[in-house]
């Protein structure tokens, strides 16, 4: 029965029915509308990875590069033209660096998930009756196939105008162990070295996506979910970075549910499987099978 299904929606999806959001979309949009966050990009991130790991390479930000570039800022305190301003400057340099990835970024990625054209294509049989757990901030399910928004939860939420608060995050989880404000020896550290590597914390706690604080301000929607016999996966990879929701997912529905996982390439089903059998999903549960035979 419908009422005992629930799809999990990611950008392949999307991408199935046309639209154009793929990461390296997104490249074209940043390259075309804001030259100096598209070389901030390029220069502070391998650009490989970014456009195809767009969120977990989030985590990965050249740190030695904007440590070094905002260095030619610590004017030694000894300096025959000592300004005040200098006590601030270099982190200032680092701030400034750290927003362009930050604010801007955010502020170009709410506005360029509004401007796509979603096609009116149909191209799956969709239950209006089944539960929808979607990773898009896209309204495709409602335009396309008249879902009713109780039936949806947009883990990430929706983007509806640029004020919208979108959720796009890496997995490296900020700990004192990777802290750049873990100096020992406090006396011989630069105030301003201190108050730089306390921004560069804070840039991966504002970029760490927290799944489980999402989780649970969604726990409502995962109380539905104990009677859920079927789970479809349509167009996601399963990524490390979205890992703990699948975890969520399996041990909340029944037991003997089945897995029916879209997979885009051949080269995908050897690790979509590996990832589902990681977190408890037996082989005789799942089923791999493409968008376009389903």
């Amino acid at each position: 029965m419908s009422d005992k299904r629930l799809y999990i929606i990611g950008n392949g999806f999307d991408i199935y029915h046309g639209v154009k959001s793929r990461y390296s979309d997104f490249k074209d949009y940043v390259e075309e509308n804001d030259n100096d966050l598209f070389e901030a990009l390029e220069e502070y991130f391998n650009s490989d990875e970014l456009w195809s790991d767009f969120e977990e390479t989030l985590a990965y930000i050249d740190t030695d590069k904007i440590v070094d570039d905002a260095s030619d800022f610590l004017v030694s305190y000894g300096a025959h033209d000592w300004s005040d301003a200098y006590h601030h400057d270099y982190q200032y340099e680092v701030q400034r660096a750290i927003d362009v990835v930050t604010v801007a970024l955010k502020e170009h990625f709410t506005k360029w998930i509004l401007s796509l054209e979603i096609p009116n294509a149909i191209k799956l049989k969709l239950p209006i009756s089944s539960l929808y757990l979607t990773f898009n901030y896209t309204d495709t399910l409602e335009r396309n196939y008249k879902i009713s928004s109780s039936k949806i939860v947009y883990l990430h939420n929706k983007a509806i105008n640029e004020t919208s608060t979108l959720i796009l995050g890496h997995s490296r989880q900020p700990s004192p162990d990777n802290s750049f404000d873990k100096e020992t020896d406090w006396e011989d550290q630069d105030v301003r070295v201190t108050e730089g590597n306390q921004i560069l914390d804070k840039y991966f706690e504002e970029t760490y996506k927290n799944t489980d604080t999402i989780i649970k301000e969604k726990q409502s929607f995962f109380r539905q979910l104990s009677n859920i016999e079927e789970v479809f996966v349509l167009g996601h990879s399963i990524s490390p970075v979205d890992i703990k929701y699948f975890q969520k997912v399996f041990s909340t529905i029944h037991k003997n549910a089945t897995w029916t996982v879209s997979y885009y390439s051949d080269d995908q089903k050897d690790k979509l499987t590996e990832t589902l059998n990681s977190i408890g999903i037996t082989a005789d549960k799942i089923n791999l099978v493409k968008l376009t035979d389903l």
